[in-house]
């Protein structure tokens, strides 16, 4: 158990970070959509999707490959070639980005791409770059254990980033054309240019991000930028189908955004309150991250371990029925949550969606903890079938759902394209690295947990604040009572050993 206390210590760290870049997005929301219009935020979430996607492309499951082979060889030599190749096609990808803009922003934004974007198209190669060139020392922080510096340097970008928005969009431009302040007019001409919108976004996101660079020096120091022909060979071998696993698997959890306007018998009126719902469902996936950023690194390092099967079962059995937790106190406490994040009431017109967005994104999870045998065995292959099979299973449930029932049918897929992944992987990883896992027992706290979100849309009390009190009391009690009923299940297994 001593595993599985140090692997949650270390995701609660993780998601330190996570939960705090989530809140501050949600801030930066308000801020944006207050001072930009709806067609310029538009242009800014085209580019942030397509950053999102180049550095799968730049980083190509390097990280993963790193922790395996950094594992597997006990030295340095995976670090400096790891991070030497993902650096050289950063590099590249950078300045073709660069050096190509206006083809670039042509696809990416489309037919109101004008002159003014290429500087914007620049900043995104920067950012790119910045981060492609930081991917492997994050990486490194993590398989050396240290989350606690991990989380730091993370925070650290994330208050740099809202500070700097802060003053580019309110500050500066107050100073600038008002009369209080009126001495530090001179300084903010020289720092602030009031012919610059939506840059100053991507401004901001650029000089914080060079924080890092100083902060992860100690890692920059020690690297030697060498490529050892006997480590690239197999470590190129092992990552490349994690490249195409990453893309797919981009598509397989944001095709369902863009095709709810195309396919739902609704069409474009109800992609926006979609979109908008799925937010909500954003704990999951900063619990899923957390989760990630810790499990890989000691995924790797308990190979080893003849007990590691068993350890993997415990740590997928805890993991789900945090996730169940997470998704119960969630799902009971919508109502009042929803208003916080969904100002607008025509957004909060699909809640019902939440627990299913979130029951999908924990098979997500299971599908992380169930695929680190394709991993451990040098099979990454088998990663690319499987993120083919949820790309299927998503593009067929939403084309044979949209059209039927609507939104509901996005939500859906999510589910059915993770269970139907999630189940290939457990079956063919039987037949290469059989790990005990417990289904069952998981599968009836999910039935329960289920039960009671559908039982909370219904069930309710008169008064407002006597409702709040007992949603915010039925995690609480349920947590006990599972913490209990596993506390039993573990000392009667020592007693039987």
């Amino acid at each position: 158990m001593s595993q599985l206390k140090a692997l949650a210590g270390q995701t609660a760290i993780y998601g330190l970070s996570s939960i705090l870049g989530r809140i501050i997005n949600y801030f930066l929301v308000g801020l944006h959509t207050t001072v930009f219009l709806a067609d310029e935020m538009g242009v800014v979430s085209e580019l942030y999707g397509s950053v999102a996607l180049m550095l799968i492309i730049v980083t190509f499951g390097m990280e993963t490959t790193f922790f395996r082979f950094t594992t597997k060889e006990k030295g340095h030599t995976a670090y400096h070639t790891a991070a030497t190749v993902v650096f050289v096609v950063t590099l590249l990808v950078a300045l073709i980005i660069s050096q190509y803009a206006g083809f670039f922003g042509r696809v990416i934004i489309g037919p109101v791409f004008t002159g003014k974007h290429y500087m914007l198209m620049q900043l995104v190669a920067a950012i790119i770059l910045i981060d492609g060139l930081t991917a492997i020392p994050f990486a490194k922080l993590r398989i050396e254990n240290r989350p606690w510096y991990f989380a730091t340097a993370k925070i650290i970008a994330i208050v740099a980033n809202i500070v700097l928005q802060l003053l580019f969009l309110v500050v500066f431009p107050a100073i600038s054309t008002g009369e209080y302040l009126a001495g530090l007019k001179p300084l903010v001409a020289t720092l602030y240019n009031p012919s610059l919108d939506i840059e100053y976004i991507f401004i901001a996101n650029l000089l914080s991000n060079l924080l890092l660079f100083p902060l992860l020096a100690r890692e920059f120091i020690t690297l030697r930028f060498r490529l050892n022909r006997q480590t690239l060979r197999p470590m190129l071998k092992y990552t490349l189908p994690l490249v195409v696993t990453g893309i797919a698997g981009w598509f397989v959890s944001d095709m369902d955004k863009i095709v709810v306007a195309k396919w739902a018998a609704d069409g474009l009126s109800n992609q926006g309150v979609y979109t908008q719902t799925f937010k909500l469902g954003a704990l999951m996936m900063l619990a899923i991250q957390a989760f990630r950023y810790a499990a890989e690194p000691f995924f790797f390092s308990q190979s080893a371990d003849r007990q590691a099967p068993a350890l993997f079962a415990k740590t997928l059995h805890y993991f789900v029925i945090f996730g169940l937790l997470l998704l119960l106190a969630v799902s009971v406490n919508i109502d009042w949550l929803a208003p916080i994040f969904l100002r607008k009431a025509e957004f909060r017109t699909a809640l019902y969606l939440v627990p299913i967005i979130m029951f999908g994104k924990l098979l997500y999870g299971v599908y992380i903890n169930i695929s680190i045998w394709f991993k451990l065995k040098d099979k990454t292959i088998y990663g690319l079938y499987f993120t083919l099979i949820g790309a299927v299973t998503a593009i067929l449930s939403n084309y044979l759902l949209l059209p039927r029932i609507g939104i509901l049918g996005s939500a859906i897929a999510i589910v059915l394209s993770y269970l139907a992944m999630s189940i290939a992987c457990y079956f063919t990883g039987r037949k290469f690295m059989p790990v005990p896992y417990k289904f069952l027992p998981l599968l009836g706290y999910a039935v329960i947990f289920m039960a009671m979100v559908a039982a909370s849309f219904y069930i309710g009390f008169a008064n407002p604040v006597l409702d709040i009190a007992f949603n915010l009391l039925l995690p609480v009690v349920v947590l006990v009572l599972v913490y209990r009923l596993e506390k039993k299940k573990i000392v009667q297994q020592v007693d039987e050993n």
